[in-house]
């Protein structure tokens, strides 16, 4: 945990360990409503739930509606953890079993990439607690705004991209073991002085029904509870501003692994965008576009240039049905690794039988790499056409018009339906801009280019 709470939307319908519950009339209330008048409760009460016997009270970090998160130092293994205590009252959210339930799973969730839980206990005035590591450090949420206030620089972008990477790796982890986190959002992913990065918060986590009979055992077994009762029905539970359409009809049967996918898809649109996918006036606005899955697209919303690659990413992991987003968090993590290795600033395009992609005499500023599908470079000589090469996949044309603007010496056309990557100059400057040696080679390239063009007559060049 850090050592201030960073702001969330207003719309956002959840605080830290929060739900949203719609009742059996679709009435819509923010747990955070519920919350208000006992924060101050909660800190009343705060010398109370802290164990005093092993732990020194050192300070609330956060609250929510289910209890608070406090730093203490633990006087038998002399170091300074955090603890969050549970106020016990009666409610819909049984809030009691659910916190049993956050600690139980997060203790079995063994990966470098989600906080590790040290303990669990009650204290002699019936306050349930549980301790695990304290992160300082700041949320993803933190630096993504620092990442926008700095105009969206191309390193800044390659570090949050590796913490998400690492963020994919621990949702893939706990999927293995049969949890679903349901509320991944950039707030509830901490990053350490020292690079550290963990996912907080599994108190919204669902066990997959198949997964709870299964005893723990070997390394590949699911994460196992305590039974509970049944869940109340029409309840929605997660962060509005970031839920799949099929999280708002707070129907658990129907939220599986890809669930959480829209959740990693929905970090990466704020980190585009510098905001949530949905944000409305008030919370029924949100649950209203979350049910239609209605956000805009990345580049409508920033100034700047976006990587239409991670856009790209991005959107197909929040697709309306989750048939048609990633299958897995690894699959997404696969895209996102091609993303890293480099061509995530180029655009996709797919070119019709006939298109002419590229016309003779004309100034631009794009290449093309063939993906899928041939072309054919031709020239016009008094009504006919020479054809001067047939080109495929993994071919690329047009790349002279990266190094010098003159016009294009020949046409391009598609023969059948073509996917081509589009690579402008723009774009190759970004992706310059992630190795400054292999742009230093290019821009000797250019120059050399440039000066062989000026000593050379009657060229035949077709780029």
């Amino acid at each position: 945990m850090s050592g201030a709470d960073d702001p969330e939307d207003p719309t956002a319908g959840h605080l830290h360990g929060g739900v949203v519950v719609a009742s059996a009339d679709k009435t819509i209330l923010d747990s955070r409503q519920a919350a208000d008048g006992a924060s101050s409760q909660a800190s009343r009460d705060a010398s109370h739930a802290v164990p005093g016997a092993r732990y020194e009270d050192l300070g609330e970090i956060a609250h929510g509606g289910m209890g608070s998160v406090r730093r203490v130092f633990d006087r038998v293994l002399l170091r300074t953890v955090a603890l969050k205590t549970l106020r016990f009252r009666s409610d819909v959210l049984n809030d009691a079993d659910q916190f049993v339930e956050e600690a139980q799973i997060t203790g079995q969730l063994d990966h470098p990439n989600i906080v590790p839980v040290y303990d669990f206990g009650v204290t002699a005035t019936d306050h349930a607690f549980f301790t695990m590591k304290l992160v300082d450090g700041e949320t993803l949420a933190s630096r993504i705004r620092k990442l926008h206030a700095a105009g969206f620089p191309a390193d800044g972008l390659e570090a949050i991209v590796a913490v998400f990477q690492r963020v994919c790796d621990a949702v893939a982890f706990a999927h293995s073991r049969g949890v679903i986190h349901r509320d991944l959002k950039p707030a509830n992913v901490m990053i350490g002085s020292h690079g550290q990065v963990y996912v907080m918060d599994w108190g919204l986590g669902l066990l997959r029904a198949s997964t709870r009979p299964r005893a723990a055992g070997s390394d590949s077994t699911p994460v196992v509870t305590a039974p509970r009762p049944p869940k109340d029905t029409h309840r929605i539970e997660g962060t509005v501003s970031y839920m799949a359409p099929e999280q708002v009809t707070g129907h658990d049967e129907l939220i599986d692994e890809r669930t959480d996918v829209f959740g990693l898809g929905a970090i990466l649109y704020e980190v585009l965008t510098n905001r949530p996918p949905y944000v409305g006036k008030d919370i029924r606005a949100c649950l209203e576009a979350a049910r239609d899955c209605r956000m805009p697209h990345p580049q409508a919303l920033v100034a700047h240039p976006l990587p239409p690659g991670l856009c790209e990413i991005a959107l197909r992991a929040m697709r309306p049905r989750p048939d048609i987003r990633y299958p897995s968090a690894e699959a997404l993590g696969a895209d996102l690794a091609r993303f890293q290795r480099g061509g995530g600033w180029f655009s996709t395009r797919i070119l019709a039988d006939g298109e002419v992609v590229m016309r003779e005499g004309e100034v631009a500023d794009s290449a093309y790499v063939i993906l899928e599908g041939r072309c054919e470079v031709y020239r016009e000589h008094g009504g006919r056409r020479d054809i001067l090469r047939q080109l495929g996949p993994g071919d690329a044309f047009g790349e002279m018009a990266l190094l010098s603007a003159r016009p294009r010496t020949a046409s391009v056309v598609a023969k059948g339906p073509t996917t081509v990557k589009v690579v402008t100059a723009a774009a190759f400057q970004r992706e310059m801009e992630r190795s400054s040696w292999l742009a230093a080679i290019m821009g000797q390239l250019a120059a050399r280019f440039a000066e062989l063009d000026t000593t050379r007559s009657g060229s035949n060049d077709w780029l």
